[in-house]
């Protein structure tokens, strides 16, 4: 019965997916009909888009009548992670930089100008609200919804497809896997809603320091117009790949540490053990709706990308 209840979930979660996917699709398709789109402004876009997927989210949690507590794992965590956590996501901000600059290589920032915009034009407490605080509360309530070494995995694929851009999909994967093993390691949202927000806190910053320091402005407007040489890409790349590989060492450390703390490291070795019992099944993951959704995701992106 257990079983029936769990592969129920990752069904469901698989029809959810799909569903923010049309809902997006329709929302740009109106967007681009009615010409609206042009006319709105940077905080407005942001706000629409988190709208799309927090709607959605409340509307599947209200219809599956599931255990708030229980499925969005509403539950405290050692205070240490306080700490462990930022220390946790600046150790893989240069394995995001290695990703994203590998992906650079072939498409277009994603994410440059509209960070850039968005700190030139407003306070940084607007930015913070806009870019770090909702994006890690809406978006770890979507798409922190399995706790098995194959429901991470693809939980990261969906949370990367989601972005609709090569450029974000390419690191935003690797993210979400490893948010996915964060929040097995404590057994709470918050903590994967606390590192969201630290990652996006620092682009912020970075962002904001690089707008109002008028040499980085420069720099960033140069870049901006002339774009990244392939070449400079190709040295940054050999250049971060041994600290992507010890900050990535480090994060695996950290997330095991919390999983000590909070007394849940024999549930993590149990994700990576051959279930031996035949008579219990694996629930599947991957379901027609879970493909269909890449598909349309990817679809779009290689349009938007490299056709229109």
């Amino acid at each position: 019965m257990r079983q029936d209840n769990v592969q129920r979930k990752v069904h469901g979660a698989s029809w959810f997916f799909l569903s923010l996917i049309c809902v997006y699709l329709c929302v740009v398709m109106i967007l681009w009909k009615t010409n609206i789109g042009s006319h709105i402004t940077m905080v407005q876009n942001l706000i629409l888009s988190q709208s799309m997927i927090f709607v959605p989210t409340i509307i599947y949690i209200l219809i599956s009548k599931c255990d708030l507590r229980e499925t969005l794992r509403l539950k405290k965590t050692h205070w240490l992670a306080i700490i462990i956590v930022p220390a946790f996501v600046v150790a893989l901000e240069p394995l995001m930089t290695l990703i994203n600059a590998i992906s650079l290589l072939w498409v277009e920032s994603a994410t440059t100008e509209l960070a850039t915009g968005l700190v030139s034009n407003h306070k940084l407490w607007v930015s913070t609200l806009l870019m770090a605080v909702t994006p890690g509360i809406v978006e770890e309530l979507a798409y922190r919804y399995g706790s098995r070494l194959a429901a991470i995995i693809i939980g990261g694929i969906m949370f990367g497809a989601m972005h609709m851009n090569f450029n974000q999909m390419a690191y935003a994967m690797v993210l979400g896997m490893m948010l996915g093993f964060l929040a097995e390691a404590t057994g709470s949202i918050f903590t994967t809603m606390y590192a969201h927000f630290c990652f996006n806190e620092i682009s912020v910053i970075i962002s904001y320091i690089a707008s109002h320091v008028s040499v980085l402005k420069q720099m960033v407007e140069k870049q901006a117009s002339e774009g990244i040489a392939a070449d400079q890409l190709k040295q940054t790349i050999l250049i971060y790949i041994p600290f992507a590989f010890m900050g990535l060492c480090a994060a695996v450390a950290m997330i095991v540490l919390l999983a000590y703390l909070n007394g849940r490291h024999m549930d993590m070795l149990a994700m990576f053990r051959r279930n031996r019992n035949a008579e219990v099944k694996r629930p599947r993951i991957i379901s027609v709706p879970l493909v269909l959704a890449l598909c349309v995701c990817i679809g779009f992106m290689i349009i938007t990308e490299f056709v229109l």
